[in-house]
C-alpha cells in the first residue's frame, strides 16, 4: 500500500463568482389589481385615491447576491414637471411605486397625458452601480359629474338656488355651471312646474333668465343640469311679490302751531316719499324703480307746500310759511289738506292718500293785571311800592 499526499480545495459557502460590478437593470412589476395593461401599456384612470400601488420594482445584475435600493429621479408629462407618485419600502424592504397625496387630474395635465418616471436603482456592492430606467404610465379620462358655480367661476356646494321677482317688473338672472371634463358642455333641463312668464335661454353652460310676471305667485320647479351620465338637480325656488303702497317716511295726521311764523319763509313740516318695492336688490337702479309721484288737494292762503323731485324714487316735500298766520286763521279751526303718492308700476299701480288737519293756536297779546291797584298820586320825598 502507497500512502500518496493530493492537493484538495475546499469549496467556501456563499458566492465565490468573481464576477465583475455592472451596473443593475430596472424595472417594475405593474399591479394588475390596479393598472389596466393594454397594448403594451400601462394605463391608470385619474382621480385615484393615495397609496394606490402601480407596482412592485425589480432589478437584476450579474452579481446574484447584491440588494438594490429605488429613487425617484423625476416624473414628467412632456417635459413638464410632475409629482404624483413616490416609492414606499416596507418591512421586508420590497419597494413599491405608489400614487401620493397629489390627485391625478386628467384635464390638468399636458397633451400626452402620459408620465413617465424616472427611477434610479442602486446596488449595494463596496463598488456601488447605478442605472436609470424609466416607467411610463397613460393617465386616462373619468368621467365626472358637472357643478354648478357663480359669475366669478367658483364652484357651489349645497346650491339652493332662488328667485325673487315684482309683478310687472322685468326680471333678469343668469345661472353658472361647469364641467371638469374636457369638451363636455352638459345641458341644462327644467320641470314643467317653471312658470309660464319665465325664459330659460342657454348659450354653452350659462342660461339668461327673463320675462315679467303678471301675477303674485310661489312655487318651485327643477332644474338639472346633465352630461349624459351625471345629473345635478337642484330646486329653483320662485317667488312673484306684489305691489306695495308707496309711503311718506313719517306722517302724522294733526299739526298745529301758535300764530306767527319767525320769518316768512320758515319751514313747518317737510316729507319725504318712498316706495319699499324700491329696496329691492333686484332694482337696481334702471326702469325697474316704482317712481312716485306725489299730488295734494286744497290750499291754505298763508301757506306753500314744495314738491322737488317729484316723479322719481324719493320726491321730497315741504310746507312752509308765506305769510303769518293770524287770530282770524286760529278762529278757522282746523283745515284740511289731502296728500296722494302714486307709484307707476305699469298696469297695477298703487296709490297713498293722506288727510293733514293744519290747525293755527290763537296767541293773544299779553296785558297787565290789577291796573286799578295803581295809585292815583304819589306824595314826594315818599317810596310807594306796588304790584
Amino acid at each position: 500500500m502507497v500512502n500518496r499526499c493530493e492537493d484538495v480545495e475546499l469549496a467556501l459557502p456563499g458566492n465565490n463568482q468573481d464576477n465583475p460590478s455592472v451596473a443593475p437593470a430596472g424595472a417594475i412589476i405593474w399591479d394588475e389589481n390596479n393598472v389596466i395593461m393594454e397594448d403594451g401599456k400601462a394605463i391608470f384612470p385619474e382621480n385615484s385615491a393615495a397609496g394606490v400601488t402601480i407596482g412592485r420594482l425589480n432589478a437584476t445584475d450579474e452579481n446574484p447576491d447584491d440588494e438594490f435600493n429605488y429613487q425617484i429621479k423625476s416624473q414628467k408629462v412632456d417635459d413638464i414637471d410632475v409629482n404624483h407618485f413616490i416609492i414606499d419600502k416596507d418591512s421586508e424592504s420590497n419597494y413599491d411605486l405608489e400614487t401620493n397625496n397629489n390627485i391625478l387630474d386628467y384635464e390638468a395635465l399636458a397633451g400626452s397625458k402620459s408620465i413617465i418616471i424616472a427611477i434610479t436603482v442602486t446596488d449595494d456592492n463596496p463598488d456601488q452601480k447605478t442605472s436609470d430606467f424609466d416607467i411610463k404610465i397613460e393617465i386616462t379620462n373619468v368621467n365626472e359629474a358637472p357643478y354648478w358655480k357663480n359669475e366669478n367661476g367658483q364652484e357651489l356646494t349645497n346650491y339652493q338656488p332662488s328667485i325673487t321677482a315684482d309683478i310687472e317688473i322685468p326680471f333678469e338672472s343668469m345661472l353658472y355651471w361647469d364641467d371638469e371634463d374636457d369638451n363636455q358642455n352638459p345641458n341644462l333641463i327644467w320641470s314643467d312646474q317653471k312658470p309660464g312668464w319665465l325664459i330659460i335661454t342657454t348659450t354653452g353652460t350659462t342660461a339668461e333668465l327673463t320675462g315679467t310676471p303678471h301675477n303674485v305667485e310661489t312655487g318651485s320647479f327643477l332644474l338639472t343640469i346633465s352630461d349624459g351620465e351625471f345629473d345635478f338637480p337642484v330646486d329653483m325656488n320662485f317667488e312673484v311679490r306684489s305691489n306695495q303702497k308707496p309711503k311718506f317716511t313719517s306722517f302724522s295726521p294733526n299739526h298745529s302751531f301758535r300764530v306767527g311764523c319767525n320769518q316768512q319763509g320758515d319751514e313747518i313740516i317737510e316729507y319725504q316719499a318712498r316706495d319699499s318695492n324700491n329696496n329691492s336688490s333686484l332694482f337696481n337702479g334702471g326702469d325697474e324703480y316704482d317712481l312716485l309721484t306725489v299730488g295734494y288737494t286744497e290750499e291754505i292762503g298763508w301757506l306753500a307746500i314744495d314738491i322737488s323731485n317729484n316723479t322719481s324714487k324719493t320726491p321730497n316735500v315741504k310746507l312752509r310759511c308765506i305769510a303769518t298766520p293770524s287770530n282770524d286763521d286760529a278762529q278757522n279751526g282746523g283745515q284740511q289738506l289731502t296728500f296722494s303718492i302714486t307709484d307707476n308700476r305699469v298696469s297695477i299701480p298703487q296709490d297713498t292718500t293722506y288727510q293733514l288737519t293744519m290747525e293755527v293756536l290763537e296767541n293773544s297779546e299779553p296785558e297787565f293785571a290789577n291796573t286799578d291797584a295803581l295809585p292815583d298820586t304819589i306824595q314826594s320825598d315818599t317810596t310807594t311800592v306796588w304790584t
